[in-house]
């Protein structure tokens, strides 16, 4: 799926066929500027799409968090595409181990590539892109280092926040409390922002403020 925003940033979901996760190619149209979100497996096709965009290196690959399913292409695109790769301080060990980043629990098929980190982030740093920033929200409740990535006009949700629903808390390092309180922080963002999940389609962070009964959960809870 493509879409633009109104800042010049043309995403595009970059899926790759038997994986239910998503993952985002986000150019910026002015600079030329390319980053990619999530990418949980490698594709000859989808590193064809980027380069046919006129990108020959990323600025950076953005992880939401450190599951198996967002990560596995992480380290192929990384070496082709000179990006820095990005996660939260609490789920960087998930990159080197299948067992922690739930690829054994699993049962996949294949080696596990392990992910070098070369950005580590905390909550609220902000990452150059595009002349503006990249700001990072920590949303624990998924994972301990579960993140939410903020651009101009729109939210990188990862597994915290899906279309009508939520990500999976019953993990080992997942907690329903941190993710209803990572659910008010969202709640609180006051911009008119698209919203590119983890899983299935897209949706808008208005709408899910309204409808999703997760997102409304959490602000009655007064927590």
């Amino acid at each position: 799926m493509n879409g633009r925003n109104d800042n010049m940033l043309e995403i595009t979901n970059i899926s790759f066929p038997g994986f239910a996760a998503n993952c985002y190619l986000v150019k910026d149209e002015k600079s030329g500027e390319g980053l990619l979100v999530d990418p949980g497996a490698y594709g000859e096709r989808q590193a064809a799409y980027i380069r046919a965009q006129g990108i020959k290196s990323l600025r950076y690959i953005l992880l939401t968090h450190g599951h198996f399913d967002h990560i596995l292409g992480a380290e192929k695109f990384r070496r082709e595409f000179s990006g820095k790769t990005v996660i939260h301080s609490l789920d960087k060990d998930k990159l080197q181990s299948a067992e922690k980043s739930l690829y054994s629990r699993f049962d996949r098929e294949g080696d596990f590539l392990p992910v070098t980190a070369d950005i580590i982030v905390s909550d609220g740093d902000r990452l150059p892109f595009a002349g503006d920033f990249i700001e990072v929200i920590h949303t624990p409740g998924h994972t301990k280092g579960g993140v939410c990535y903020k651009l101009p006009g729109v939210l990188f949700s990862g597994d915290t926040l899906f279309k009508d629903t939520i990500g999976r808390v019953d993990f080992p390092d997942s907690d329903e409390n941190e993710m209803l309180m990572s659910l008010k922080r969202l709640c609180s963002l006051e911009e008119e922002l698209r919203v590119c999940p983890g899983h299935e389609g897209e949706t808008t962070l208005e709408r899910e403020k309204k409808s999703n009964r997760y997102m409304r959960l959490a602000q009655m809870r007064g927590i």
